[in-house]
């Protein structure tokens, strides 16, 4: 099988030197890839430079790529020139991207200028209009310096919402056997298995792993696998995660 992994957490940029990321560490998608290798399929893995890698060897591609834009651009060149069997889409890709960021100071001047360009001040409902309207100016502000000062006693970070991933994988591989990946945190078995199962169907999966954040401690990992029946299978470390999503995915492929 030719399969593709996307593993660790994907990084934002607030500017040169700073970034908002996630605590993903690609450990999960590391034993995933170094499962699916050992059974002898090829394996492209895309990953971030901050996450675990999978032992190199000859069936292994890694590719690196540090935001989401980035992931989008190199899944799309991907499947320009190459068709998966299997796609596990195990990274944790980062919901929203900087747009820009002001200081204090320079966000109330400019909002102040937005509000007092007319000359007065607008009534309740004009006032909900000319804020937003002046938010969605503001934001698109270019952001100036390389380093942001560390002056200032408030930052202010806009943030605008990246585009679901998994939402095209299916439409770019519709042949591959899909697996999505839902992490919650603090919520019962239940909502776990019902959220996981509102992904799979959203976004046409064969399966999805939904894990608890509160469930990954050191060597335990609790995960439950659905497929599109609603039916389930639990695993409790990373290995034997690992196992059961190479088992299901190569049954899938064998059966289609």
């Amino acid at each position: 099988m030719n399969i593709l992994i996307t593993a660790g957490g994907t990084s934002e940029k607030i500017d040169t030197v700073r970034s908002i990321t996630n605590h993903s560490t690609g450990r999960l998608g590391k034993e995933i890839g170094e499962l699916f290798l050992a059974q002898g399929h090829r394996v492209t893995y895309i990953t971030t430079p901050q996450a675990v890698q999978p032992t190199k060897e000859s069936n292994l591609t890694i590719i690196e790529i540090d935001s989401t834009k980035e992931l989008e651009t190199t899944l799309l060149e991907q499947f320009d020139h190459q068709k998966f069997d299997g796609i596990i889409h195990s990274m944790a890709v980062s919901d929203f991207t900087t747009e820009t960021t002001l200081s204090e100071d320079l966000f109330i001047e400019k909002l102040a200028a937005k509000l007092t360009a007319d000359g007065h001040l607008p009534d309740a409902t004009d006032l909900r209009e000319t804020l937003y309207r002046s938010l969605d100016e503001i934001g698109k502000t270019i952001q100036q310096e390389k380093k942001i000062p560390s002056g200032t006693d408030r930052l202010l970070l806009f943030l605008k919402k990246n585009p679901k991933i998994i939402a095209m994988l299916r439409k770019q591989q519709p042949h591959a056997v899909l697996v999505g990946f839902k992490l919650l945190v603090g919520v019962s078995t239940e909502e776990l298995i019902r959220v996981g199962q509102s992904i799979l169907i959203k976004n046409n999966c064969d399966l999805v792993l939904a894990n608890d954040l509160e469930e990954i401690q050191g060597s335990h990992h609790k995960g439950i696998l659905i497929d599109a029946l609603g039916q389930t299978e639990t695993a409790q470390t990373k290995k034997e995660i690992a196992q059961l999503i190479v088992k299901k995915v190569e049954e899938k492929w064998r059966n289609q």
